[in-house]
């Protein structure tokens, strides 16, 4: 069983906290008004010791996606599910927690799109797996995909000799833009993924 000193443990929490902080500032102020100078404060940290965390603010949405990969990665070990059972459960999800903060949503998708955070599956450390999971020691060996690569892994289990390009792009502009269609024009986002799943599931067949 892996354990940790204190040290560790601290620097685990401390990047929770600061999360828990965007989370709360997140539902009174938008995001790109945000100070780190107010984040840090809402973490009990100073603004030096953020920096020793995170390089800039939109670096805690790719830790937050990191979080969400993780969820669905331990989702997935205890209820697997395939194919597309699976790639539902994962758009199922991203609704439910989008709905909690939409604001952080859009403002992930927003920063994807202006080059500010890359796409790639944030590593999550072992400790603060454990602070997340402290029932779960099997979470430290879990691989974390990107969200591209938990889809096509699903995909192929649809068909494995089928090229999923196309499916997959459907996909990823229903992932990322039904957010926006939701968050912009009030609808319920699990009801628009389902729509967009429903058609694409269709079109794939």
């Amino acid at each position: 069983m892996t354990t940790f000193g204190k040290r560790e443990l601290n620097k685990a929490q401390t990047r929770l906290d600061i999360l828990t902080a965007l989370y709360e500032l997140s539902e009174q102020t938008p995001f790109r008004d945000l100070k780190v100078k107010a984040i840090a404060e809402a973490a009990a940290i100073t603004e030096m010791t953020f920096f020793n965390y995170f390089q800039k603010k939109e670096d805690i949405l790719k830790y937050m996606m990191g979080i969400w990969a993780l969820d669905l990665v331990v989702l997935q070990s205890q209820q697997p599910l395939m194919g597309e059972a699976a790639i539902r459960r994962i758009f199922s999800h991203t609704a439910t927690q989008s709905k909690k903060y939409p604001r952080l949503m859009v403002n992930f998708i927003a920063s994807l799109a202006s080059n500010e955070i890359d796409p790639a599956a944030s590593n999550i450390e072992l400790t603060d797996r454990y602070l997340l999971y402290p029932d779960l020691p099997e979470t430290a060996g879990l691989t974390i995909p990107s969200g591209n690569e938990m889809i096509l892994k699903h995909l192929s289990e649809i068909d494995i000799n089928a090229d999923h390009t196309a499916t997959l792009l459907h996909l990823a502009s229903s992932f990322y833009g039904d957010p926006l269609i939701a968050y912009t024009s009030g609808l319920d986002l699990e009801m628009l993924y389902t729509s967009s799943l429903n058609l694409i599931f269709g079109l794939s067949q």
